[in-house]
Order: structure tokens, then sequence, then C-alpha cells
């Protein structure tokens, strides 16, 4: 084969690769221009369609075309504007605001359970977390803030109840938003922790009682008819007919509950026993009658048979043994035969809390004390009982 010398100007291989690069041209010809020019046609009209939007300060564009470019615009931006208002108001803003109240009726329900000693407890400050956090109200009505705090509270006031306990093994309970005070013994104020939720435990706090002992004069009226006796449990309540800015008039609740009575005194004249009985008999014979009465007296002064009895005038065992339990007997027998003086007056040393002490003296003609029919006596107990079984 005869080949032409290599040019010296070329590189070597210049020749093998312009015959590979003619052979590609024989076998894939060239497009015609009129057909490349419609295949890319619609590219271009793309192309200049984009250009328009996107590059307008380099790309020519007509007037009309500038119009219809700000009409599109101004129309979408109006009709995004419409679309979000809507959404806002109709759907995001009513949401929220019921999100916002279940938030704030969840938050009051849980400063009311969580007050007092347990308002920084952990489990307060988790659960208004879990409040604040919350993205429904559905969510919201699932946090359960009853069951724990009752089991906070408990735990609480069983420890409290432990240490605010004076010798005679009794707590006194302190019922704040009713200013009611309550000496109860231990086992009481157990049972009522144990028997109750925190709606009624979160308004109770247990305190070592601090008594002092208060002379009252009140009358038989207020004296629970008379019928009350050493070692009576009482509650006080007030009988208070006109409006004070310092006492709540006709509350259903005592003022105080739980005092004890340590001493019951009447006045000198009911110790005063002046007695006469008399029986008449008549005899009929003929013309004739014969009368014939029978009379017994006793007259005597309690007080002065026991001043007899002090000096040894009357056998003191004897004297005791007949006037104990004198003026219980004696308003008992006027209940059974309901004959009495209602005139009588008492003087009672009344066991108070100390921070109570003023209330009762400047009240003191217008308490009245009660018996709890827990605290019932004997008497009391039998009447109640026969009077349900019949």
């Amino acid at each position: 084969m005869n080949r032409k010398p290599r040019d010296p100007l070329h590189p070597r291989g210049f020749e093998e690769t312009q015959e590979l690069r003619n052979q590609i041209t024989r076998d894939f010809p060239k497009p015609n221009k009129k057909e490349e020019k419609d295949e890319l046609s619609p590219l271009k009209k793309l192309n200049h369609k984009l250009g328009v939007y996107l590059s307008p300060k380099t790309t020519s564009i007509s007037d009309e075309e500038k119009k219809r470019k700000i009409g599109v615009i101004i129309s979408t931006i109006i009709i995004i504007t419409l679309v979000v208002s809507a959404y806002y108001f109709i759907i995001y803003e009513p949401t929220q605001e019921q999100l916002s109240i279940a938030k704030t009726t969840k938050l009051n329900e849980l400063h009311d359970l969580y007050s007092g000693a347990l308002a920084t407890s952990p489990n307060a400050l988790l659960l208004e977390n879990k409040i604040n956090d919350a993205q429904s109200p559905e969510e919201i009505e699932t946090i359960n803030i009853l069951t724990p705090a009752t089991k906070d509270w408990k735990s609480y006031h069983k420890k409290s109840i432990g240490l605010n306990q004076d010798r005679y093994n009794r707590t006194m309970a302190v019922y704040e938003n009713e200013s009611k005070n309550t000496i109860i013994p231990i086992s009481e104020a157990m049972e009522i922790v144990n028997e109750n939720d925190a709606t009624i435990l979160s308004k109770i706090k247990f305190e070592e009682p601090n008594t002092v002992s208060v002379p009252i004069l009140v009358s038989r009226l207020q004296a629970g008819a008379g019928l009350v006796k050493v070692g009576s449990v009482v509650d006080i309540y007030t009988n208070y007919n006109s409006s004070d800015d310092n006492y709540t008039t006709n509350s259903s609740a005592p003022k105080i509950s739980g005092c004890t009575v340590l001493s019951i005194m009447r006045y000198e004249e009911n110790g005063e026993i002046d007695s006469e009985y008399s029986k008449t008999k008549m005899t009929v014979k003929g013309n004739d009658t014969y009368p014939r009465e029978n009379t017994r007296g006793f007259s005597s002064d309690v007080l002065e048979m026991i001043k007899g009895a002090i000096v040894n005038g009357y056998d003191e065992n004897e004297t005791y043994k007949m006037l104990e339990d004198y003026g219980v007997k004696l308003s008992n027998y006027e209940r059974e035969i309901n004959l009495g003086d209602l005139d009588a007056q008492y003087m009672l040393l009344i066991e108070t809390p100390q921070e109570k002490v003023n209330y009762v003296l400047n009240n003191m003609d217008n308490i009245v004390l009660t018996i709890p029919t827990s605290e019932a006596p004997d008497w009391m107990v039998k009447e109640i009982n026969s009077t349900y079984q019949n």
C-alpha cells in the first residue's frame, strides 16, 4: 500500500483521527437545518417564556406582556391572601382559642389541687409542663390531675399528722376556706385522709392542737339544754342575727369543732332544795268527817351540804355519793318529766384552740354548744335507736 509521507507539521496519529472523523460523518449524516429548527422550536418558546418572567431585564417583552405579568402576580397574591386569611380565621384562630381555653381550665384545676404545701412539688411542675406542651384540647383532656394529686396529698397528710399530734394523741384539722378548726383523734384524722380525694384534702391542713381553757357563762339553751356533762365533746355554733364584717351569719358549719367540756357549774340557786309532799285522805262516818293528811317535806342546800362535808359535818363519802353528777341527774330528770328550770345559767370551762379564744369571748351571748351525734351520750343513743327501731 502506498502511503503518503507523514506531514511533519501534524502530530503523530493525526491522519488516523481525521479518517475516523470522516467515516463517522459518512455513517451519521447531520440532520436537516429545517428539521432541527422545528424540533427545537418548543424548547426555544419555553426558554423565551421563562426569560420573560425570570429575566425581565435581559429579555425584551411587550407592554401587553408586562400588563399580563402584573395581573398574574396581583391575582396570585390576592388568591394566596384569601386562602391564608380563610385558613387563619376559620380554622387556625378558633382552634388556638379552644386550645387556650382548655389550657387555662386545666391549669386552674392543677393550681386548685396542687396548692399550699404542694404548689411546687415535682409532680405539679411536670403536669404544668405537660399541659403547656399539649397541641390540642383533646390531648389536654386526657391529662389526669386528680389521681396523682390525691396520692401526693395522702402521702403528705399522713406524714403531717404524725408530726402534729399532742400528748393526748389528737391533732387539729384546719379547714382553710371555712375558717373552721376541729380537734380530732389521730385515728379519725387518718380516716379523713384515707376516705377523701384531693378536692377535699387540698383544703385541709393538720396542726398540733394549741388549746386553752376558756370560761363562758351561758344560758340553758346555749349549754346544750343543760344536758352536757364533764368530758362531753361539743361543737360551737353562732346564733348571730345581724350582719357583721367579721362573722358570717347563719353558717351551716360550726365555728369550732371538737371542744371538750372540762367543768360545769350551775348557779347556786339551782342547788337549793325545798320540797314538800302532801297526801290527804278523807274518812266519812255518818254525819262525821275525819280528814287525814300525811305531809313529808325536805329542805336543803346542796352547796351547804358540800361545805358541811368538807368540815366533817357530814360523812364526806356519803355526801359525795349522794351528790355525784347532781347537775346531770337533775337535768335528765327534768328532761324525762318535760319540766325544768329553763332560766338556769351555766358556767362552763371549755377547751378551745388558742386562736379562737377572742371569738368565743366576744360572742359569748350568741354561741350555742351542740352535741354531735358521733359523740352522743348514752341516753341520746338510746333515744335515737328506739326511734328508728320502732
